[in-house]
């Protein structure tokens, strides 16, 4: 049981694992605040979503990659397979994630105007999941910004 909370300790001290994570943490943070303004309410789902303004996955990734390049080097192969990371995760949030969602709006709106079956009436399916080009971006800023801040606060001695 030791070695358990030995690992969980080390794995607490080291910045390529504790960045990210506080990263998406903070910005999914951010996203409920941005959500919870739109719609003049505290929405405790909005925290909790994936998808919208900033996108969270794009700040993990790009400060997960950042913590590698300056912990490893930006020359390490392990920099580079997290650049390559990054790059898909982002890719599949702005594609596959956002073409996703449009079509479940479209669903959504058909089941509800068109279909008279009342057990597809009740089929509902998330329509926030995927992420525009800016959403991308600020994200992918943010989790530059956040690490840079982050690590050389608590990290650098």
């Amino acid at each position: 049981m030791n070695h358990i909370f030995q690992i969980l300790k080390d794995l607490s001290q080291n910045p390529i694992f504790i960045i990210p994570i506080l990263v998406a943490i903070i910005t999914q943070g951010i996203k409920g605040l941005i959500r919870s303004l739109q719609e003049k309410k505290f929405l405790w789902r909005a925290f909790f979503e994936w998808g919208g303004m900033p996108s969270s996955h794009s700040a993990l990734v790009v400060s997960l990659s950042l913590i590698i390049g300056i912990k490893e080097g930006f020359n390490s192969t392990l920099y580079i397979l997290s650049m390559f990371f990054a790059g898909i995760v982002i890719a599949d949030a702005i594609g596959v994630r956002l073409a996703t969602e449009e079509q479940a709006k479209v669903i959504n709106k058909i089941i509800q105007k068109e279909l008279k079956d009342p057990e597809l009436k009740e089929i509902y399916l998330k329509e926030s999941i995927g992420h525009t080009p800016i959403e991308a971006i600020t994200g992918g800023i943010i989790g530059l910004i956040l690490a840079h801040v982050i690590y050389y606060t608590f990290f650098v001695k």
